[in-house]
């Protein structure tokens, strides 16, 4: 993920108050859980003698319905006066709910949402045109739809040999290529507005086929899926299986990518970092492109922001003597416009921390 996306979050000073629960409506008695599990947070920030109109504030977002089905994530983090930060995730989780109050953010459990989140375009396509929706991932809402209606096909049956066969054939032709185009024009518009890293084309056969011409020559990633389409009928179901799959092995390239270019860079003695000492102070440099973290494992490092002047943290947590290397890692990683990937640290060594860097010194 853009580590850089969060970058606002860490330009008020802190302290930081962090918050993880559930919010899923997905059984009778939802509501009444959410408000218990709300209380019990609401105390632990009282207990920190956070302001009780912030609290109020935190507790207005976490009741609020957010129309998800399934299970349901919120993370908020507020300083001072204000919420910071507000970000709804739909999709199971073994991390922890819970709250933290101190010098940075704490957001493992939302990072651990986000990452392997690949945006995607989906095109469902007949030969009348198109539905595209924008995703950001499969654990958030779709952020765009949009609907794209080409000439609707009137061909009467002509008896085969009939003088007029031809003529049907060929506008029946024409059409369905005039439609093609007209969605994908909008599927180029999309991606340059959205920048997905794949397009997920479903649909009838025909007009994918037609829409795969249309586009040719166009630098997108573009994958085909035989389940769904606009019709009555077509299961949704089937669908978001091919869809998983597809995010699935794009997900598993992805990894296998970084963590085939670490142990590559690391080899060579150049374009890599590992373990705590070597990231930090790549960190203060700028240097860090992708951050390569096992998250619990970096969590067990401390950090003495004074001991490498420089790194890019917000006031008081520049200031303190120990700090959670995860927290330290992620909001100066945000400060300097790093990715952030997650990988056990047997994959990533150097204790669970390592970078992928944009120079060698």
């Amino acid at each position: 993920m853009e580590l850089g996306s969060i970058q606002d979050v860490f330009t008020s000073e802190g302290p930081y108050i962090s918050v993880h629960i559930d919010v899923s409506r997905d059984t009778e008695d939802a509501r009444q859980q959410v408000d218990a599990r709300w209380t019990t947070l609401r105390h632990e920030l009282e207990h920190h003698d956070v302001d009780g109109e912030l609290i109020e504030q935190i507790g207005e977002r976490v009741r609020e319905q957010t129309s998800l089905p399934g299970e349901v994530r919120r993370t908020v983090v507020a300083a001072a006066d204000r919420v910071l930060f507000d970000d709804v995730r739909a999709g199971h989780t073994i991390w922890q709910e819970g709250t933290s109050f101190g010098p940075l953010p704490e957001l493992s459990g939302w990072l651990h949402q986000v990452d392997g989140q690949i945006p995607f375009l989906l095109v469902r396509a007949d030969k009348e045109g198109a539905s595209i929706d924008f995703y950001q991932g499969t654990t958030r809402p779709n952020g765009e739809h949009r609907e794209v209606h080409g000439v609707t096909l009137h061909i009467k049956k002509v008896p085969e040999g009939d003088w007029a066969q031809k003529q049907y054939q060929q506008r029946s032709e024409n059409v369905w290529k005039e439609n093609a185009e007209k969605v994908a024009e909008a599927v180029r518009q999309a991606t340059a507005k959205h920048r997905p890293r794949v397009v997920v084309l479903a649909g009838d056969p025909r007009a994918r086929t037609e829409i795969v011409t249309a586009l040719e020559g166009h630098p997108l990633e573009l994958v085909q899926v035989e389940a769904g389409g606009r019709a009555a009928g077509s299961s949704e179901e089937a669908l978001w299986a091919d869809v998983e799959r597809v995010l699935a092995a794009l997900e598993a390239h992805d990894e296998k990518e970084i963590a085939d270019r670490l142990m590559q860079d690391t080899g060579r003695q150049e374009g890599a970092a590992r373990g705590l000492p070597e990231v930090l102070d790549a960190l203060v440099r700028g240097q860090v492109e992708r951050l390569v973290l096992d998250l619990e494992a970096a969590h067990e490092l401390r950090v003495n922001p004074k001991e490498h002047p420089g790194l890019p943290l917000p006031e008081p947590a520049a200031s303190s003597e120990s700090l959670p290397a995860d927290q330290v890692l992620v909001a100066a990683g945000a400060a300097t416009d790093a990715r952030l990937s997650l990988l056990p640290k047997d994959q990533t060594k150097g204790a669970g921390v390592a970078a992928l860097l944009r120079w060698t010194e």
